[in-house]
């Protein structure tokens, strides 16, 4: 008699045996409805055996109760998927399965709430004809056609990566198959939805963590059944159910968003992408100006094909790129943010009728308030970090849990009344560009300004039209969008992520610098860029001032190689938290003692235990190790040691969580 091996959504990680009844045909896929613990949960049948759980008699399993599905809704393909990323992420299966579909499907009892429909006017029109393609992306696209293996589209800011993309797909649309364009944020989505439905003459799926759960489920059924044949999306759509899977593109493969933070599977998308590719046998595309260097790094070794585009596909040039010492050129009387140079640039792209866009990766007015008289800062009380201090609300903010409390007349400490705000915000910055440009329309478009849709779609719309004279913002400004008559970047400081304890913080800095100036001079004008810092001699500031991605890459590489980190080790951080000081902090070093112990000669490197930099998120306090190991079978044989310390060792106040190829080490 077959048993079912069901995974169940919770932070167990194991499968469960159950009976099956003697009428139902289970099959693996299936959703099934189990007893668990005195509750009846959604599980997923992964298995059928024919072998009872060592020590089990077949009295001793529970009975399946019901089956939710009468076909199964992963495919032998996606199940593979599901195992792989719950084995190589340490990830609860049942947990790595919830991800996958879309809420609705995860009830025991859907209630009946009526289904969206899909009009022809729900997008906004966007009419392009098929653009006469350069030499270099009619290559590309030749390539594309013949891969083997993982290809790595690097073409500089502007050299027509989408275009390439729609013309794949309709290479792959051509044979009856299907295909995923993953976009890193939501905020990229609005403007691809329109021309990519235009180009492609065809209704696509839009699935990201921002929709209704009522949309969510009918782009999920629509895929499935193959009425919808492109899904463009964040993270989540890389589960599109599609029944004939052709190609997976992934732009900006070198995003952080593409990264789960949150939870506990953290998965990185992209990577998974290449993964659900190979098992799929079909092609996968990873897309960039400012590629990651573990893409770069395969790409070099051979195990990716390398597809380089080292011109705009306008022909237009690249901008030039200034850097503005800081140390020796002073903020003009009055600002905070603007040098002279900056704010002469400014007047004079107005005056020609031209567009400014301007980054700051700080939001709010000031990055915190402070005691002049005793130097006390507010601060969260559930977070070991300042709140920052806005002035739309006027309110003092925590950026991680959104605590907020109103501006305080006497410091908490001595019970002074000067208080001043210190550091700027993108709402300080607006507020100086409205006194020093007062004709000028000015525009703010930050996590603040943009939790209403409507309104990031507007801003953008407006952009490109023409209707805004300074744009300003944070990083959401800086990726991926096509401004044809923006002529002047300025980046604010560009030193506020070099200095972060963590060692990417070269490559973010790099990225991120290259990725805002390419929004400048992308049609007929010429472009410019000005970077304001206090280090204009830091290597990545001066390889983005060049365009210079092979030196940056070369220098990088090498103080990585020597360090043993990414690309040429496997990197795990053990994350652990909890409510009791003490409690963490005794379970980290309890944790670092047992991997020590265990280990025997396979011993990898192992940094921690330590607070980490933000020591307090949520009313948690937070510790973490490092484990820093050759290749990923080592690494999964110390998280398989980690996972026994919790069943064996772990208080119950402390939580624990595992992130493989971690990206945040904050």
């Amino acid at each position: 008699m077959p048993y079912a091996q069901v995974a169940i959504p919770t932070l167990v990680h194991q499968l469960f045996t159950y009976r099956i009844p003697s009428s139902p045909f289970v099959k693996p896929g299936m959703r099934l409805i189990v007893p668990f613990r005195k509750k009846k949960l959604i599980g997923f049948c992964m298995a059928l055996t024919a072998q009872l759980p060592s020590g089990f008699s077949e009295k001793d399993l529970k009975e399946i109760t019901e089956l939710k599905d009468t076909e199964p809704i992963f495919s032998e393909k996606m199940l593979r998927l599901i195992e792989w990323l719950a084995d190589y992420y340490a990830a609860p299966i049942g947990e790595v399965c919830r991800s996958a579909l879309p809420a609705r499907l995860l009830q025991i009892k859907a209630g009946n709430v009526a289904k969206p429909r899909l009009k022809e006017e729900e997008h906004s029109s966007f009419h392009q004809a098929s653009l006469k393609l350069t030499n270099q992306q009619l290559e590309a696209i030749e390539k594309l056609k013949t891969i083997s293996k993982p290809a790595l589209l690097h073409g500089v800011t502007g050299s027509g990566k989408t275009e390439i993309y729609l013309q794949f797909i309709l290479e792959i649309l051509k044979e009856n198959k299907q295909a995923i364009l993953l976009v890193p944020e939501i905020s990229l989505t609005p403007q691809l939805i329109g021309r990519v439905e235009s180009r492609l003459n065809q209704k696509i799926a839009i699935y990201h963590s921002g929709l209704s759960e009522s949309w969510r489920h009918l782009y999920w059924e629509k895929m499935r059944k193959g009425e919808l044949k492109v899904a463009v999306g964040t993270r989540s759509a890389l589960f599109a159910p599609f029944p004939n899977l052709g190609a997976i593109i992934v732009d900006e493969e070198h995003d952080s968003s593409y990264k789960q933070g949150e939870g506990t599977f953290h998965y990185h998308a992209r990577d998974a992408a290449i993964v659900r590719a190979k098992l799929e046998k079909i092609a996968v595309v990873l897309g960039s100006a400012t590629p990651s260097l573990e893409s770069f790094h395969n790409a070099k070794k051979g195990k990716y094909h390398y597809i380089y585009l080292s011109e705009r596909a306008t022909g237009a040039s690249l901008p030039e790129i200034s850097l503005i010492d800081l140390r020796k050129e002073k903020f003009i009387e009055g600002s905070q943010t603007l040098s002279t140079t900056l704010k002469e640039a400014i007047s004079e792209n107005l005056y020609r009728g031209e567009q400014t866009l301007l980054f700051l990766n700080r939001r709010g007015f000031a990055n915190f308030l402070i005691c002049q008289d005793c130097g006390e800062v507010f601060s969260c009380p559930n977070c070991a970090i300042s709140l920052t201090y806005h002035k739309n609300p006027v309110s003092l903010l925590c950026h991680y849990c959104d605590y907020r409390i109103g501006i305080p007349g006497l410091c908490t400490k001595c019970q002074s009344t000067a208080l001043k705000p210190l550091g700027q915000g993108t709402e300080a910055l607006e507020e100086e560009l409205q006194k020093f440009f007062p004709e000028a329309k000015v525009v703010r478009l930050d996590r603040d300004t943009s939790t209403k849709r409507e309104h990031r779609h507007k801003v953008l719309h407006d952009m490109k039209k023409g209707k805004v004279d300074i744009l300003l913002g944070t990083q959401i400004v800086a990726k991926g969008h096509d401004f044809p008559n923006v002529t002047l970047v300025g980046v604010i400081l560009a030193d506020t992520a070099l200095h972060l304890p963590d060692f990417r913080a070269a490559e973010r800095t790099f990225q991120i610098l290259t990725q805002v100036a390419g929004r400048s001079g992308r049609a007929e004008k010429p472009g410019k860029v000005l970077i304001q810092t206090f280090h204009p001699e830091h290597f990545s500031l001066v390889c983005a001032s060049t365009h210079n991605f092979e030196t940056f890459s070369e220098q990088e590489l090498k103080t990585r190689e020597e360090l043993s980190y990414p690309p040429f080790s496997r990197l795990a951080q053990i994350k652990l938290q909890s409510s009791h000081e003490n409690k963490v902090e005794e379970a980290a070093y309890s944790l670092k003692k047992y991997l020590t112990k265990y280990m025997g000669n396979n011993i990898p490197m192992i940094l921690g235990p330590a607070q980490a930099p933000i020591s307090k998120v949520r009313g948690k306090y937070r510790w973490q190790l490092l484990i820093k190991a050759q290749n990923v079978n080592l690494l999964k044989h110390h998280l398989k040691q980690t996972q026994e310390f919790v069943k064996k060792h772990l208080p119950s106040q402390v939580q624990l969580q595992i992130d493989v190829d971690c990206l945040n080490m904050m």
